[in-house]
């Protein structure tokens, strides 16, 4: 049995066009949240990997900063999200 894991890739990158370049790429590999942060569920090493790869092929690593975090809680699920512009409460 292949082990896999969740998790969730966050990046602040300082030029535009890597940026957009680290966006396109990871929305091949992983669920958008937020601009800048992806989540991979169920990832196996291999794919781990690939992801690490295509992020070292785009960063410069002297200005770029890129996180790739395990998560632990298998409680966590993704949902709607609220927008937080508009205030109106749900029932």
């Amino acid at each position: 049995m292949k082990y896999t894991a969740d998790y969730l890739i966050c990046y602040d990158i300082s030029d535009a066009k890597r940026v957009q370049k680290m966006g396109r790429e990871l929305d091949k590999l992983a669920i958008r949240i937020q601009y800048s942060v992806f989540y991979a569920p169920s990832a196996s090493q291999e794919m781990l990997f690939d992801i690490m790869e295509t992020i070292e092929e785009i960063i410069d690593p002297e200005e770029d900063d890129v996180r790739i975090y395990t998560v632990m809680d298998a409680g966590i699920r993704l949902g709607q999200a609220i927008d937080l512009t508009d205030v109106t409460i749900l029932s």
